[in-house]
């Protein structure tokens, strides 16, 4: 009898942790991805691929949480976050957010550069001055200099296959982006790095979660932190488009 009391006290005990396990494994974030490939975009099988889709498998492998991903404009990912429709945004570090999210991470580290038409060559900030337009992201955030400098003459696109293609065309002089989102859709449009000028490297941005203060699942932050930090490598991303990364998931994996 005794031992049968002892049994149900614990099953008692160790039912309300069951439940909260599965309940957070239950749990499905809703996360804006800006539909830039190869970062997040449909393929020809109507599927979402890209390295943000990757990278958001091996969190739900790692974490047991589910993450639905929604392909939005960069801006609209920005208003989503601050309404709290998104729970989660993957995005450069973005100031325009800070009240309205919790920064996790550092995720992965990406060069940004200015490229220019053939003929010009950056190698200094005060050269960007005196180009034409420059092919910029909507609402995209490439440090705080080039952001607020509002002396240098911005062009908005909505993706970097509009800004590649504009380049190409010689509407525009210059166009700012990440080595990888530039280097896929230069490749897009049959062009490489070597077919423009010597590019400026404006600097390194790092890409974080940003979690949205008015999300309902906020108790998940604390198994996040540790995910992503166990996932951290400088080039993360770059190894993840080349297909370098993981060599080994067992390192990753946290413990």
């Amino acid at each position: 009898m005794i031992k049968r009391i002892i049994l149900v006290l614990f099953l008692g005990l160790l039912s309300p942790l069951i439940l909260a396990k599965d309940a957070q494994q239950n749990i499905t974030l809703r996360v804006g991805v800006p539909a830039f490939p190869p970062f997040a975009y449909i393929n020809e099988d109507q599927q979402l691929v890209g390295t943000l889709a990757t990278y958001f498998d091996y969190l739900k492998q790692d974490t047991g949480i589910n993450f639905d991903l929604v392909l939005y404009p960069y801006a609209r990912v920005i208003s989503g976050i601050k309404q709290g429709k998104l729970d989660v945004a993957m995005l450069f570090k973005n100031d325009s957010l800070k009240g309205y999210a919790d920064y996790i991470g550092p995720i992965s580290k990406s060069k940004v550069i200015v490229l220019p038409l053939a003929g010009t060559d950056l190698h200094t900030y005060q050269q960007l001055y005196l180009l034409g337009r420059i092919a910029v992201i909507r609402g995209a955030s490439f440090g705080k200099q080039f952001d607020s400098d509002v002396q240098l003459r911005k062009m908005k696109v909505n993706d970097y296959l509009q800004g590649v293609k504009l380049l190409e065309l010689k509407r525009v002089n210059a166009i700012v982006g990440s080595v990888v989102g530039l280097d896929y859709n230069l490749r897009k449009i049959g062009k490489d790095f070597s077919y423009f000028g010597e590019p400026f490297e404006l600097i390194e941005q790092e890409s974080w979660l940003h979690f949205s203060k008015q999300s309902q699942h906020r108790n998940t932050i604390s198994k996040l932190e540790a995910v992503v930090k166990a996932h951290y490598t400088s080039d993360l991303l770059y190894d993840i488009y080349t297909g370098a990364y993981p060599l080994d998931r067992d390192r990753v994996a946290p413990q």
